[in-house]
């Protein structure tokens, strides 16, 4: 049992409590529904009181449960004391459940506490109590159900404050889910309708409802992105703006801005409008969107690329003064798709001057992916190697490793001039930063390395989000991305305590509160490691399999270090390994590129189905299931079947790869987009390279037109080399000349 191997390094009260876990496994081999062992008792202290408590509650005996929950309120560590206040709010009487809602609030104070005690204040009716739990709530950061919940109670008391704290969650926030119900259910205005049915003579004739109210409906009317309504109120919103009865709040001009584009045909008149109104409101938080928008108008109007990045300019400037860095890179984005779309001298002379001046250089991944196969389809090569020299320190490392790593390939083929040694530190800068697996594997193979295990090890194994920037606003911005040195103790505790006392159900909902990123990494893997082998045993979900994967992949992505080669498994798993197998082996397909090709369509989930109607582990559409049916004289089939599904998939998929030159990554691209549209794609991409024959396949990839489908080539080559590597690691470079061939 690998789950062993996670327990070096742990401190000692954390080894004690995993090898329980480890114990408790082996007791359980059957179900993880197991009665909680009597060691639990001892290892977890106080804590067990709220396990224990969970097992009385379930069998009815509330009684005993509220002592055991009442014991672990004042003994027991943080998460589980809360966690036993919390569960008092939900049984009993009225007034026990709002008692316990005030003691709940008392002493765990936060945002849980006031969610769940607001929730019960509403339940019973207790409207005073509500609003004074909810009172100094800071509309930017409070949970918009709480809010919805206090102002529902504030207009049925008659709150003197009512009108004005509903304006400002409708033009402080973004909309919600939240504020269109309560608008729907709650504030509608009568007079709101008519104003709908005849927006020219409603605004102007119609004054019964507040300039406040008018801004409330028209947000409402935004979101529903009832653009053609929406148009014939700017009048009346600039209106309010201009005579001081409205303040150009941002989300209102955002608002405004964004239905103006998108209701109006009138781009050029539109952008000398918006330009007054950002000169009109210069020093305000509403410049910003008046100068963006303007510059989206002359984007839009064609032909006014000098008058269109000025505006963008100018609303970077507006975000700088005002200290806004989301929105001046946001303004660059726009700026930078702008000279993309207008000449490549222009988007190179962007790179060089704008490249210093973001601040989330993630944000700026998908203008680069664009750019990539703009360049190719140019025969503009040689500005890969300026541009990665340009960018390497202030671009994301992602993009980087791309550039680096096609400025390698290209001096490989021929097409650019320079040294073998140029195009090894290339790939070299490619493979050892935090790049996607995919750059720093197909590096690691243009390198050589297989050579050498311990560091292809190193690089398959490396965290997800790793970011090696140089530049300082950069690095600020992605200092967050991995786990805390020093994990909650007791959120530990809690979720191993549910591991440990049998409610793998519990787990994952408390994990996903924290994405993992307050626990350490042993721990995640070892959760996810439980929770696969709950889903093994007999009779329980299969939804832990996609539980136990989203808690290994995110794991790796937040982990400070290396993982083990052990935790890597659980990053790619071999679920449904009897059924994998053996239509593999029927069907003469590698199990590495299937096990890939379930893990990237459905992460092992065989209930999911996607908007576009694909169903189960290997999201067949149900057209394609049916063909599939006929030819195996199936007449009744179900594809949320695994086996069936599986069986079906692995048919398809080597049926594709068979009438693609038995190539893997054609085959995969078929899958996702269809034979025809690659085969017209491949050729499209020989004539770009003047080429008659032989593509190089991973050029190829960087050239297909749809981003999607460029990313879903590389995550199913990343997941079969990684599967291929922990089957077999010598197998290396066989796997990635066999997926580029």
């Amino acid at each position: 049992m690998h789950s062993t191997e996670l327990l070096r390094g742990l401190p000692d009260f954390r080894r004690l409590t995993i090898n329980l876990l480890v114990s408790f496994l082996m007791l359980s081999a059957v179900s993880c529904k197991a009665a909680a062992l009597p060691e639990g008792q001892k290892k977890f202290g106080s804590d067990a009181d709220y396990f224990i408590g969970l097992r009385l509650l379930q069998e009815g005996n509330e009684n005993a449960a509220r002592e055991k929950f009442k014991h672990c309120i004042k003994k027991g560590t943080s998460r589980c004391a809360q966690k036993s206040a919390e569960l008092l709010c939900t049984f009993g009487s009225i007034q026990e459940k709002n008692a316990a809602a005030e003691t709940l609030l008392k002493l765990f104070p936060g945002d849980e506490a006031i969610l769940i005690a607001a929730r019960q204040f509403a339940a019973s009716g207790e409207i005073n109590k509500l609003i004074d739990c909810t009172s100094g709530l800071d509309f930017s950061t409070a949970k918009n159900e709480v809010i919805r919940l206090r102002l529902e109670a504030m207009g049925r008391r008659g709150d003197s404050a009512y009108e004005t704290e509903v304006y400002r969650w409708f033009t402080e926030c973004p909309l919600s889910t939240e504020h269109y119900q309560f608008y729907r259910d709650f504030y509608k205005h009568p007079d709101f309708e008519g104003a709908y049915e005849n927006p020219d003579s409603g605004i102007a004739a119609n004054l019964s409802f507040t300039p406040e109210q008018f801004a409330i409906h028209y947000r409402i009317e935004s979101y529903k992105r009832n653009y053609s309504y929406t148009t014939h109120c700017a009048a009346a919103l600039t209106g309010y703006f201009a005579d001081g009865t409205l303040a150009p709040a941002p989300q209102l001009v955002s608002d405004f801005g964004k239905n103006t584009l998108y209701g109006s045909m009138e781009f050029t008149k539109n952008a000398v409008w918006f330009s007054k109104l950002a000169q009109t409101y210069s020093g305000t938080p509403a410049e910003f969107y008046f100068w963006f928008y303007a510059g989206r108008f002359y984007q839009k109007g064609g032909m006014y690329y000098r008058q269109s990045r000025q505006c963008f300019e100018a609303a970077m400037a507006a975000a700088s003064m005002a200290g806004n860095t989301s929105q001046k890179d946001n303004a660059l984005w726009y700026l930078l798709n702008t000279s993309l779309n207008f000449s490549m001298d222009s988007i190179i002379n962007s790179i060089d001057v704008y490249s210093r001046e973001w601040t989330d250089c993630e944000y700026f991944e998908d203008f680069f992916e664009q750019l990539v196969t703009a360049l190719l389809a140019a025969g503009r090569w040689n500005e890969f190697g300026h541009i990665y020299k340009a960018i390497d320190g202030y671009a994301s490392d992602l993009t980087t490793a791309q550039f680096a790593y096609l400025y390698g390939r290209l001096i490989q083929e021929g097409l650019v001039e320079g040294t073998e040694e140029e195009a090894k530190s290339a790939f070299e800068r490619a493979c050892h930063g935090g790049s996607s697996v995919y750059y720093k594997t197909l590096a690691a193979y243009r390198l050589g390395l297989w050579t050498n295990q311990i560091e292809l090890q190193k690089i398959l194994c490396a965290p997800t989000c790793v970011k090696e920037s140089s530049s300082a606003a950069a690095s600020s911005a992605s200092s967050t991305s991995s786990v805390s040195s020093a994990p909650d103790t007791a959120l530990e505790n809690l979720l191993l305590g549910y591991a440990c006392f049998g409610y793998p159900e519990l787990i994952y909902p408390e994990w996903q509160k924290t994405q993992g990123q307050s626990i350490s990494t042993e721990t995640n893997f070892y959760l996810a490691d439980f929770l696969a082998k709950c889903a093994d045993s007999e009779n329980l979900e299969k939804d832990y399999y996609v539980q136990s994967l989203r808690i290994a992949a995110r794991a790796q992505r937040n982990a400070g270090s290396r993982i083990k080669r052990e935790e890597l498994s659980l990053v790619y798993p071999n679920f449904y390994n009897d059924l994998v197998s053996k239509y593999c082996e029927e069907y003469k397909i590698s199990e590495s590129v299937m096990y890939a090709l379930i893990r990237s369509e459905s992460f092992f989930d065989a209930d999911v189905m996607s908007s576009a109607g694909a169903i189960g582990l290997t999201q067949l559409m149900e057209f394609t299931g049916s063909d599939i049916a006929r030819r195996f004289k199936m007449s009744y089939y179900s594809l949320t079947d695994p086996e069936t599904n599986i069986r079906f998939g692995t048919w398809y998929l080597a049926n594709l790869i068979s009438r693609c030159d038995d190539s893997p990554l054609l085959g995969f691209f078929s899958y996702n987009a269809g034979i025809t549209r690659v085969r017209r794609w491949l050729q499209s991409s020989l004539t770009e390279f003047g080429k008659k024959s032989n593509m190089p396949l991973d050029l190829f990839l960087e050239t297909v037109p749809f981003a999607e489908t460029r990313e879903y080539g590389r995550k199913l080559i990343s997941a079969t080399i990684a599967y291929d590597w922990l089957a077999s690691p010598s197998r290396f470079p066989q796997t990635v000349e066999e997926l580029l061939k």
